[in-house]
């Protein structure tokens, strides 16, 4: 939850998700959600949004409108950031963060390493020669 980062619930099929996302790319997570025998709605911000207090009063509204008995909101990691500050004001709302993987592509992984041990080995002359 936004409060209780080591509580989780399963999501059922019979459970209505209200997804709010203000990233760039909520693809991967409504292909997700898609698989749901209900479905889910969608609420979108921009990429970096900062949440307002007229924000909340949206997804308050979105998720009392849902007629599902079972609901949940469903944000980001990184959303859950710009949340947290009205904590107070969705304590009763069931809101719950996923977490977030990072994954390099195409090898991208090894690049960067590579890269690095670049820098290093250059620091690392550049300190050796100031010594002498």
């Amino acid at each position: 939850s936004l409060t209780d980062p080591q509580k989780k619930r399963d999501l059922l099929p019979d459970t209505g998700v209200l997804l709010v996302t203000g990233i760039a790319n909520p693809k991967p997570l409504k292909q997700k959600l898609q698989q749901q025998e209900n479905g889910y709605e969608f609420l979108s911000f921009p990429d970096h949004h900062i949440f307002t207090i007229d924000d909340l009063r949206m997804i308050r509204k979105r998720f009392e409108e849902m007629k599902e008995k079972n609901k949940l909101i469903i944000t980001t990691e990184k959303d859950a950031v710009r949340l947290f500050k009205f904590k107070d004001e969705l304590n009763s709302l069931p809101i719950y963060v996923l977490p977030v993987h990072h994954r390099f592509l195409n090898e991208g992984d090894q690049l960067l390493k590579s890269k690095i041990r670049k820098m290093l080995s250059a620091f690392e002359n550049k300190s050796a020669k100031a010594e002498n």
